[in-house]
C-alpha cells in the first residue's frame, strides 16, 4: 500500500522474529511498504521468495483505526522563525 493512500480495517506486516523489528518489502514505488490487504500478498512481497521462510518471517495482522485529534493544526510557535526564513528563501 502506497504511504499516502488510507489503509483499510486490516493490515499485515512481515515481522522478523528474531528482532521482532517490521521488515518492509521494496516496491516499485521506490521506497519499503510495510502494510499489506492479506498475509498471502505479505508472504509474497519479495520477488525472490524471502518472506516464505516462516520459520524466520511471521505476519502479524493489525487493525487501524483513524482517530481524529485536531482538524486544524498550524505552525508550533517555536517553529515559526524557521518557518519565516524559508519562505524569504524560496521567494515566497
Amino acid at each position: 500500500m502506497k504511504p499516502k493512500e488510507m489503509k483499510p480495517g486490516t493490515v499485515y506486516r512481515i515481522i522478523d522474529r528474531e528482532s521482532g523489528n517490521f521488515v518492509g518489502s521494496y516496491s516499485r514505488a521506490y521506497c519499503d511498504e510495510y502494510d499489506f490487504s492479506s498475509a498471502y500478498q505479505a508472504r509474497l512481497a519479495n520477488c525472490h521468495g524471502m518472506f516464505t521462510d516462516e520459520k524466520r518471517y511471521k505476519i502479524a495482522k493489525y487493525k487501524v483505526t483513524y482517530e481524529l485529534v485536531k482538524d486544524d493544526c498550524d505552525i508550533e510557535k517555536g517553529d515559526k522563525k524557521f518557518y519565516k526564513k524559508d519562505l524569504e528563501r524560496f521567494g515566497w
